[in-house]
């Protein structure tokens, strides 16, 4: 019980701030104005997420119930543990994130929201590897968590996009240019997911124990994301190839219907991967 709260606040929380930082990405790359009102509602879940993912730490590693906080061990948690210091460094970068947004001003609100979401990289595997070997885990973890959130970030705005859009000639071709303007961006994230996410298998596992993943739990779950991975990179493919040039060209209701569904199931997709890495994180690799 303990453990599956500790992994649902896991993966609201990156959640949150993958599209708190995502979503004024995308909307400053594909120059869109933006919503304000969204920003604020994610940074003060944000706020809201970090202290149920402690609350949930606590119980986790107590074995009581997260609805009887032990407040000894966030105490502990907070004040003798990295966990304190990466929470101060998120509510700031929220804080500032929410001051922002509440002014208006969308864009800069990307550099805090960048911030939040990095400070993932110093609650997880990366953040428990020392020296050198630890600052290339957490800046390689920092690039994955970044291209994953624009990545989600961008489903959301399409699919939304897809969703809402009245199918005639006129509007179905002002979504498939936004669609292909995204193509240039979405191969920058997809080739930085692709390094990122090497080093960090080879960090937290090492090259001379990725046999051993066979027969691991933890390996069982890596390959369930790959294999999801993959699925969102043909998805991503079809939709840039066959499916936007269709609806440039080709009946408006028919090739919006089609887009709607790839979205949808690679949208599924990425939202798995956050649930298995959310799982992953609180997982002994090689147990």
């Amino acid at each position: 019980m303990t453990e599956g709260a500790l992994i649902a606040a896991r993966f609201a929380l990156m959640l949150d701030l993958a599209l708190l930082m995502g979503l004024p990405l995308f909307w400053w790359v594909m120059g869109m104005a933006g919503r304000s009102a969204t920003l604020i509602i994610l940074a003060i879940a944000g706020a809201a997420l970090s202290v149920l993912w402690l609350m949930a730490s606590a119980a986790s590693m107590t074995g009581a119930p997260i609805t009887s906080p032990d407040w000894a061990t966030a105490r502990i948690l907070l004040t003798m543990t990295p966990i304190g210091p990466v929470l101060a460094v998120r509510a700031a970068a929220l804080l500032l994130a929410l001051l922002l947004a509440g002014i208006g001003s969308i864009r800069p609100t990307l550099l805090p929201a960048a911030i939040a979401a990095a400070t993932l990289a110093w609650t997880g595997h990366a953040g428990a590897t020392e020296g050198l070997a630890g600052t290339i885990h957490r800046v390689a973890d920092v690039a994955h968590i970044w291209a994953a959130a624009g990545w989600i970030a961008a489903l959301a705005v399409l699919l939304h996009a897809l969703l809402t859009v009245n199918p005639t000639r006129t509007e179905a071709r002002r979504v498939a240019r936004m669609l292909a303007h995204f193509s240039v961006m979405g191969t920058l994230l997809v080739v930085t997911l692709v390094i990122s996410g090497a080093v960090n298998a080879a960090m937290i596992v090492g090259l001379s124990d990725l046999p051993a993943l066979r027969s691991s739990r933890y390996g069982l779950l890596l390959g369930m994301k790959l294999t999801l991975f993959a699925l969102m990179l043909a998805l991503a493919a079809l939709n840039r190839w066959r499916l936007t040039p269709a609806l440039e060209r080709g009946t408006p209701q028919q090739a919006t219907r089609h887009l709607r569904l790839s979205l949808t199931v690679e949208t599924i997709a990425a939202l798995a991967i956050i649930g298995l890495v959310a799982w992953l994180g609180t997982l002994d690799p090689l147990g």
